[in-house]
């Protein structure tokens, strides 16, 4: 049987499960006054009746039937529908407890969980580590050196700005003539729209949670890769909103189990990043991205389109707002071409959704910093912006060319033009232990969890950002610190630190 062939027999497997799911789960609001039918759902899945109960609550969580804080049914009360004895159900409600699935409280019953994580590596809110840590858990490292031709432009703003206008002027979209910059900035990469389609916002991770909170209601069920950044789940749990995971391979988002997805779960709108996707660093070719938007326009998808790595390909790929703009929303900031700190980012909008933005802008942050934006769009309209692009290209080049020397190559998932490297893990490491491990050696990194949706833990690897180090040879040091530590066995590490 042919890859091809074993992935539309597991779709097809899915698809049952999640159906059969869908037809016979009633959803239990956080009160318990409704009841589930169970029934079909388990007996629907092969195996032990206890694991098959476990699998269908997580399939049930996975594709929004369940959320947290609905109540499971009594242990007794479900033994009796299931007709299987007390001690399987009190198995079941044992191994989805100790996973962290559930959770039980004495006198009020079972409970979906409500997933701890953090919104964010340790070190963007733990500034403890001493000074020699080389941190490769994000892309800039506080000393980060400026390109001298961004500094020189800055300066030149600075002196030439009427401020009075720009201190002024009150327009929640950006200026007329920041709009206009950015536009042509996005003709640069295959957007040719007009300014009045163009937004300006406070950074990229503003652009996304402006697209949820404009084209999303509290409770609705979004759809992303297995795999995200942190912010978007971040976003998404700030706003009530319930993120699913669709199931991904080297080039991105599956669309068949896109397709599956948007039938089980009704949902409507699809957050992805098709070029260089955080972690993974998968790049959707041409011919995935009209897949996926063949998906969208049978189910009625609007696309959101995380595009900050759009500059680092040589020959990009049309982004999905060139290739249907009535049906995407594209965003992306400067962040990764100039530094964080700007946190001036644009989104291309169909006319439909420029109501809904504006006023999901307008409640945020009125606007972004007219001052800001002026630096900003003199950046993008000068001349030297391809001398920086150029410079960031190279240096991501030569750090990609420290990887393939320090670290072990049938671990790693990277591409040359990508900022950071998704690295599997080896003997027996968890991605949690060989954070820990990694961190006792003084590098940084982060682990698999940080972007997973869903219940379940797929894989053990770790995201390793080349930038995060000011220079090659600090990153040359911190790549081999890990391949050491990763040369180890899992056993060798007590309490999260490396035995030497």
């Amino acid at each position: 049987m042919t890859n091809a062939a074993r992935t539309r027999l597991f779709a097809a497997q899915t698809q049952t499960i999640a159906e059969t799911i869908g037809a016979e789960f009633r959803m239990v609001d956080s009160r318990g006054t409704d009841a589930i039918a169970w029934e079909t759902a388990v007996a629907a899945i092969a195996g032990p009746r206890y694991r098959a109960i476990v699998q269908a609550v997580e399939t049930a969580v996975e594709t929004g039937y369940l959320r947290p804080g609905d109540r499971l049914p009594p242990q007794r009360d479900l033994a009796r529908r299931l007709g299987v004895n007390l001690g399987t159900v009190g198995q079941a409600y044992a191994t989805m407890q100790e996973s962290g699935l559930v959770s039980g409280e004495v006198g009020r019953g079972t409970f979906i969980a409500r997933p701890e994580r953090a919104d964010g590596p340790r070190s963007l809110w733990d500034h403890s580590a001493p000074e020699t840590f080389v941190d490769l858990s994000h892309n800039f490292p506080d000393r980060a050196p400026l390109h001298p031709a961004v500094a020189d432009i800055v300066r030149e703003a600075a002196a030439a700005m009427d401020l009075g206008p720009l201190l002024a002027r009150q327009i929640d979209a950006g200026l007329p003539a920041h709009r206009q910059a950015a536009a042509a900035w996005l003709a640069r990469f295959g957007l040719d729209r007009p300014a009045v389609d163009v937004m300006i916002t406070c950074g990229g991770q503003h652009g996304l949670a402006l697209a949820m909170a404009a084209l999303s209601q509290p409770g609705d069920s979004v759809l992303t890769e297995e795999l995200t950044f942190y912010g978007l789940r971040s976003a998404a749990g700030m706003m009530g909103r319930t993120l699913l995971g669709v199931r991904m391979d080297r080039q991105g988002l599956m669309p068949e189990y896109l397709d599956i997805a948007c039938r089980r779960t009704g949902a409507k709108v699809l957050f992805c990043t098709p070029t260089l996707h955080n972690p993974t660093t998968a790049t959707m070719p041409a011919g995935r991205r009209r897949e996926i938007l063949e998906v969208a326009r049978r189910h009625d998808l609007m696309i959101v389109e995380d595009d900050v790595w759009g500059f680092m390909p040589e020959t990009p790929e049309l982004p999905f707002a060139a290739l249907d703009p009535e049906r995407s929303v594209y965003v992306t900031s400067l962040s990764k071409i100039v530094g964080p700190g700007l946190r001036i980012g644009m989104l291309c909008m169909p006319r439909h959704a420029a109501p809904a933005l504006g006023v999901a802008l307008r409640a945020t942050t009125l606007m972004a910093s007219p001052l800001t934006a002026e630096w900003a769009a003199r950046l993008v309209a000068s001349p030297i912006m391809d001398g920086v692009i150029g410079s960031v290209r190279r240096e991501i080049g030569a750090r990609q060319g420290i990887v393939g020397a320090c670290l072990p190559e049938p671990s790693l998932i990277t591409r040359p033009d990508s900022f950071n490297v998704w690295m599997k893990l080896t003997n027996g490491w968890s991605a949690e232990t060989f954070t820990r491990a990694a961190e006792a050696a003084g590098v940084g990194v982060t682990p698999c969890s940080m972007f997973e949706v869903g219940i379940r833990n797929r894989s053990d690897a770790v995201r390793i950002c080349l930038n995060g180090a000011p220079d090659r040879a600090a990153l040359t040091w911190a790549l081999r610190r890990l391949a050491g530590t990763l040369a180890q066995s899992s056993t060798g590490c007590v309490r999260g630190r490396a035995l030497r």
